[in-house]
């Protein structure tokens, strides 16, 4: 809203800034003062507490902190030409009340009243504060009275029409990269938490939706385009979203790095500080403390920080694989969190980079952790196919066991019968292994069936399928071979075996084996039957004395 007075009022004598002399106002030229919290001053007396009790600002960027009194700023602006629009932007979107007056020559000609304590103004060009005017030649005073509990962080630049639609373009584009870029990576998460089933995913989503919407509040764009009507909201959304941020982040965390498995110390220490966040929270919030709230938000930056450093380095250092994307996302992320919210609380010197880390420590933060999440489910799926593989093997051969052989077998033994392919069976047994365990003890007896496999594995052909089938009998499946074949393989391995020794520290072990064959036949067309035949030709063996080959005469 626009007023034109005829008030007139003293002239400020502290220097003036030309209107062509770039954006930024040049602080040298600023002077304030803080007015007290029972009484709401004039613009008349404003202007002369500025003149007797001002000071001259020592930084760029005007910053009073959280919880500030309202302040009085005020500087001259010089036109040496004719009329000139120019567009006076406070680049901050949370202030709750702003009063700007613009006085030319000493009389007040415009003023203008806003804030986010408001619902979002139509009229509003975009998601700063923004106050056009039209400079009439010669010095034209700026006064700005500003009162909010929330961070006073007060940039303040002077655009040209032009500058004002290129900053207006630039930042569209900026952020339009941004939110896209962080939107899609949420849709991509959700989409694999509902193919996937895996939780980690849906708590990332969880953390990438509270930055969206923080970070949404915090550039003012959540007040443009999502609560423009509930100032309500506007005035607590973004502590509220901050603790949100840093809760989610917890709760990814703790399942991204498993800690209670893990750490369980790590994880109740992030329980508790949770808990402790969630309660001031709901606390603050039922009191309608805002005061309160934000120091909370802001201060719980801290913790946050250190507890998730933590437990990344302390993953790390447990040698957890994912650990180190974790840890340097988090040393990103948190860093510059920490940095925006002193830089916003004014806790340190105002900067456009310090002002806006988060969002470049976010980009590169959700870069790391996509990488993790990707390296965890490798991770994930290689750990699967080993657990199948070690499923599959006997834990003390590493050669198949039932379940392996049969899964191999079946194909084999199918491709033989519908192309009437030649395939034989062996089941090899050690002879009187049950004596080599009571006079040697088991574990000899474990070194006997680990030399005996390896040798098997060494002795037989590629194709050839071996596996320990139980205790001390191996079954080897021979495809495409003839039964005289299979009888001349047999008979060298039982050489083989009769002339083999097993030297241990304590025991020299010669053992022998024996083998029953049986062939493929039209009368044997399933494995059952090969199997019970190759199983009757072994007791035959043993029968007739071990240390042999049984198999059909025909």
């Amino acid at each position: 809203m626009a007023t034109w007075v005829s008030i007139l009022v003293p002239t400020l004598v502290y220097g003036a800034q030309s209107i062509e002399d770039g954006p930024a106002i040049e602080s040298s030229y600023i002077r304030y003062f803080h007015e007290q919290h029972d009484s709401e001053l004039s613009y008349a007396d404003a202007l002369e507490n500025i003149k007797t009790q001002g000071q001259h600002s020592q930084s760029d960027i005007l910053n009073f902190g959280l919880g500030s009194a309202p302040v009085w700023i005020s500087f001259e602006l010089h036109n040496a030409k004719a009329t000139a629009l120019r567009y006076l932007q406070i680049e901050n979107s949370w202030l709750d009340k702003i009063s700007v007056f613009f006085l030319h020559q000493g009389q007040l000609v415009q003023q203008t009243e806003t804030g986010d304590s408001l619902p979002y103004d139509a009229q509003r060009s975009n998601r700063f504060f923004s106050f056009p005017h039209e400079f009439m030649q010669g010095a034209t005073t700026v006064l700005i009275r500003i009162e909010s509990d929330d961070p006073q962080v007060l940039p303040l630049f002077l655009y040209t029409p032009q500058e004002f639609t290129d900053r207006q373009v630039e930042s569209g584009y900026t952020y339009g990269i941004i939110y896209g870029f962080l939107i899609a990576l949420l849709i991509y998460n959700a989409l694999l938490f509902f193919s996937l089933k895996s939780r980690r995913y849906l708590y990332y989503s969880f953390y990438l939706t509270s930055f969206i919407f923080l970070n949404a509040a915090y550039t003012g764009h959540g007040y443009q385009w999502l609560w423009s009507d509930w100032p309500q909201v506007q005035n607590t959304i973004i502590p509220v979203l901050m603790i949100m941020f840093a809760l989610s982040g917890l709760v990814f965390a703790s399942m991204f790095l498993a800690l209670p498995s893990r750490f369980p110390r790590l994880d109740k220490s992030f329980n508790i500080f949770s808990f402790v966040l969630a309660v001031c929270l709901i606390l603050f919030l039922l009191l309608d403390n805002l005061l309160c709230l934000l120091y909370t938000a802001f201060i719980g930056v801290v913790p946050f920080a250190v507890l998730m450093i933590i437990a990344g380095s302390v993953a790390c250092f447990q040698g957890v694989k994912e650990a180190p994307y974790f840890l340097g996302a988090a040393v990103f992320a948190v860093i510059s969190a920490v940095i925006t919210a002193f830089t916003v609380s004014g806790l340190v010197e105002y900067n456009s980079l310090g002002f806006h880390a988060v969002e470049y420590g976010i980009l590169l933060e959700a870069v790391l952790f996509a990488l993790a999440l990707a390296y965890q489910f490798r991770i994930s799926q290689d750990e699967k196919v080993l657990a199948q593989r070690l499923a599959d093997r006997d834990q003390l051969t590493g050669l198949y066991n039932r379940r392996g052989f049969n899964k191999l077998m079946k194909p084999i033994f199918s491709n033989a019968i519908r192309n009437n392919r030649n395939l034989c069976l062996m089941i090899l047994d050690i002879d009187y292994f049950k004596k080599i365990n009571d006079e040697h003890g088991h574990a000899h007896g474990d070194i006997v069936l680990l030399d005996l496999a390896r040798a098997l594995s060494k002795e037989l052909r590629a194709g050839d399928l071996v596996a320990r089938w139980g205790g001390e009998e191996f079954l080897l499946l021979l495809p495409e071979t003839k039964h005289a074949e299979a009888i001349a393989i047999a008979e060298r391995l039982v050489t083989t075996f009769s002339n083999h020794e097993v030297t241990t520290n304590q025991h020299t072990t010669q053992y022998t084996v024996s083998i029953g064959i049986s062939e493929l036949k039209r009368g044997n067309a399933n494995f059952s039957d090969l199997l019970g035949s190759a199983d009757h030709y072994l007791y035959q063996a043993k029968e007739n004395g071990r240390n042999r080959v049984c198999y059909r005469v025909d």
